[in-house]
């Protein structure tokens, strides 16, 4: 399985997302190139703040392999994570992350370039801009649907 295959399921999540109103976030878990959990964002439809694709699939996963620890996994993400998902991330020892589009918070500043200059997660490689057209698109439809 490749980087690709794995951001086509989470950019297939984030579809889901849009399709139930939520942000068109999805996620997706790998160990070892395994699926091992899914998700996609709930928080407008659970009316959960923390209710992110990226929360739901760590808890998923860690869950399955009953550790609160995901050593050897990949999280892929079709839009980058917020902080509060960096900071997740980082706890669960993640050491991988690919994502596609990037987050339209922060004003271009990256998570995770806050996140290593405040001394965390500066051991975590980052694959950005995987199939982020797919994601922007996602991410504009949603914009449109909520501005009217």
């Amino acid at each position: 399985m490749t980087d690709k295959y794995f951001m086509d399921l989470a950019n297939l999540e984030g579809k889901k997302a849009l399709k139930r109103g939520d942000y068109p976030c999805g996620c997706i878990v790998v160990k070892k190139g395994k699926l091992i959990s899914k998700s996609s964002s709930q928080g407008i439809t659970k009316n959960d703040v923390t209710a992110h694709a990226e929360i739901i699939a760590i808890r998923k996963a860690c869950k399955k392999l009953k550790s609160r620890f995901l050593d050897n996994c990949v999280l892929y993400t079709n839009i980058e994570p917020c902080l509060m998902c960096g900071k997740a991330i980082v706890y669960s020892r993640i050491k991988r992350i690919v994502y596609g589009a990037n987050h339209m918070e922060y004003n271009n500043k990256k998570t995770f370039d806050i996140l290593k200059r405040n001394g965390i997660g500066k051991n975590i490689k980052i694959i950005k801009g995987l199939e982020k057209n797919i994601a922007n698109m996602l991410l504009k439809e949603f914009l449109k649907m909520n501005r009217k």
